[in-house]
């Protein structure tokens, strides 16, 4: 049995060993007559809609390294003119469309393009090292239903409005002793106080003859008065207790064109520029524009500032602006927040879509874009201020960048802090709350009726898109 039983088991060995071999030549032979398998990610497309110039050419290149750190991620940015590019996105969002992932918008359209986009998820982004003024307006919205704050998305650059000036003439020590001794005011602009010097320089300088304008201040009867009267009416409005009741910037959403403060009775806060404060803000913006162009013939404007530069004094400007300017202006402007220390805020966001088919790489996208590294990227090629505090920062301490731009960091550094004399970004403020204003006030502007008349006109037009 014992030798019956061990050629039995030497049988079954040997079949073993032949099957085992046959299998091995199976899979050889197979190996060789078919393409190997490779595992891949299917490629994704990450598309991000918004308005064309600097900042979309500054997001396709993050989405460049993005899809180099991403394989089988593509980012493609669709641009359209400002003018168009909100209605294109509104179209698309309305009929639940998947094709764009990623919404750019502006503070003051936020709410137009809210009800289309996610909650971000906040625990994505290093939200410390975010420069927060500029992200709660517009990137960080009230929602006046539900009485809560949310984040629909995020800065990815900071954009400030404030004064730029030349330094050929603010740095010339025989003028600031003269307009001294003819003032008793300081001439430097990253001193001033109040906005009677500013008037005060602005004739110094033109009475002189040293400049054809003073300071320029946009005051274009379509965006540019709502932009530039905030500005001027900050410094009134923080020095204004029975507006504030201690909120220097206002109720969120609201901001300083509103009362700091609800009234019994009421589901929302009333008009503030219709007040005394209002009133002389808006009697030192018309002086102010006294010392450029006539509103009636030509309106200072984002897009003409720069023509008419040369020949002033300074200007007060968004960041932004400053890629208007040519290479000689540029190097020979310098930056200073507005007369009493802060800015008005203007920057852009990008937030996904409730539709997207990508929600969580789009997100992942964002954190990149604004992540400290990209962030400084953002400064070097394109000339975009950064909304990390880390890379303004290692930014500011780069002594290979130009002098100017140092200064420009600092300064605008200092200015995205205490960026808050913003006009409102509420549901209505795009198709009637900014209308209702600038015409208002361009009447004012161009004569036609008082700054009380003008004030009250469009604080009982915003009363009745507030309350409707």
């Amino acid at each position: 049995m014992k030798g019956i039983s061990k050629t039995i088991i030497a049988l079954i060995i040997v079949v073993i060993v032949i099957i085992a071999v046959v299998g091995v030549y199976y899979i050889t032979l197979h190996k060789s007559t078919t393409t190997p398998s490779i595992s891949t990610t299917p490629p994704v497309t990450l598309t991000v809609v918004t308005f064309s110039g600097e900042s979309a050419k500054f997001i396709q290149c993050a989405g460049n390294l993005f899809s180099e750190e991403h394989p089988g991620v593509t980012v493609k940015v669709i641009c359209y003119p400002f003018s168009e590019y909100i209605d294109q996105e509104i179209t698309a969002l309305s009929a639940h469309s998947t094709e764009y992932d990623i919404i750019g918008f502006t503070s003051t359209s936020a709410q137009k393009v809210a009800p289309y986009l996610i909650c971000l998820n906040e625990s994505m982004f290093n939200m410390s090292d975010i420069i927060m003024p500029q992200e709660d307006f517009g990137g960080i919205i009230y929602n006046s239903t539900t009485g809560k704050t949310e984040m629909i998305g995020i800065a990815y650059e900071t954009a400030v409005y404030l004064t730029a000036y030349k330094e050929c003439i603010f740095c010339n020590s025989t003028l600031a002793e003269e307009f001294y001794n003819e003032y008793h005011m300081n001439f430097s602009p990253t001193t001033w106080e109040n906005w009677t010097v500013v008037l005060d320089v602005d004739n110094f300088l033109t009475s002189h003859g040293i400049t054809k304008y003073g300071f320029l201040i946009d005051d274009h009867v379509k965006h540019g008065i709502i932009d530039a009267y905030p500005a001027v009416f900050g410094w009134y409005y923080e020095r204004c207790p029975e507006l504030t009741q201690g909120k220097i910037g206002g109720l969120p959403g609201y901001n300083i064109m509103f009362e700091s403060y609800i009234l019994p009775g009421y589901s929302y806060p009333l008009p503030s520029f219709n007040s005394t404060a209002g009133i002389e803000a808006l009697e030192t913006y018309y002086d102010l524009v006294s010392y450029e162009p006539s509103p009636s013939s030509i309106q200072i404007c984002y897009g003409n500032f720069a023509e008419f530069y040369p020949d002033a004094a300074g200007a007060f400007i968004f960041t932004s602006q400053l890629t208007c300017l040519n290479t000689t202006e540029r190097e020979h402007t310098y930056l200073a927040p507005l007369p009493g220390d802060y800015a008005e805020t203007g920057t852009d966001f990008l937030g996904v879509s409730k539709y997207s088919l990508h929600k969580q790489l789009a997100e992942e996208f964002l954190a990149f874009l604004v992540s400290p590294q990209v962030q400084k990227m953002a400064f070097l090629k394109f000339g975009k201020f950064p909304i990390s505090k880390e890379a303004f920062q290692e930014l500011m301490s780069n002594t290979s960048l130009p002098s100017y731009e140092i200064e420009w960091l600092t300064q605008v550094y200092r200015a995205a802090e205490e960026a808050w004399a913003n006009p409102p970004n509420i549901p209505p403020t795009y198709p009637e709350l900014i209308p209702s204003f600038n015409n208002e006030v361009y009447c004012y502007l161009t004569g036609k009726i008082s700054a009380q008349e003008a004030l009250n006109n469009a604080a009982q037009d915003w009363i009745k898109a507030v309350s409707g």
